[in-house]
């Protein structure tokens, strides 16, 4: 099942213990950069009450002194449904290595155990070491038409700098990828 990365952040925290869209809210503040998402409450408040009409989740008011009241949501089986699917569902990497899809998927999949985070580690380490290619040439479209040789050359270096950063991060993701792995295969086979 396709869901949106909302909708996997809402019904994950859910998965923790009832929340209000509110505590949804502020968790995206702290945590938004992490997963590559931020968004309005009133887009959470929405998602909420989309989820309430497709049972995915329950809803209860808390009385607060002192304040106004406070809608408590829980995730529901069907919910809770959704997101195993989600989880379970064929993993395709992004070609960009920093994508936040892998982040997302790592963070909310941990609920599955170890074997399902192997599984999703091992997808993206065999995905990075098949692309992993920085010895592209220059972009043509970035050279003017006119460049003499020593703009050339520059252009050159600087487009080796750019791959070399992006190389060197593909490579350290890679090491992280491996050591994860074996560090996950250990969990996975005790018994």
């Amino acid at each position: 099942m396709a869901l949106a990365r909302l909708e996997v952040i809402t019904l994950s925290l859910l998965t923790a213990g009832a929340r209000t869209g509110y505590d949804i809210h502020k968790w995206l503040e702290r945590n938004g950069a992490f997963v590559g998402y931020t968004t309005q409450p009133s887009q959470i408040y929405r998602q909420l009450a989309r989820f309430d009409e497709l049972r995915w989740v329950t809803s209860t008011r808390e009385v607060r002194e002192g304040g106004p009241d406070a809608k408590l949501y829980r995730i529901a089986e069907a919910g809770l449904a959704a997101l195993d699917e989600w989880i379970d569902s064929p993993y395709t990497p992004s070609p960009r290595p920093l994508d936040p899809d892998f982040q997302v998927r790592l963070m909310f999949s941990a609920r599955r155990g170890p074997a399902r985070l192997l599984d999703l580690v091992r997808t993206e380490l065999a995905y990075r070491k098949e692309h992993e290619d920085y010895r592209r040439g220059v972009d043509a479209d970035l050279v003017p038409e006119n460049a003499d040789a020593p703009l050339r050359a520059w252009l050159r270096t600087a487009h080796m700098i750019q791959s070399e950063r992006g190389h060197y991060m593909v490579q350290t993701l890679i090491a992280w990828l491996e050591a994860t792995e074996v560090r996950l295969a250990a969990l996975v086979d005790q018994p």
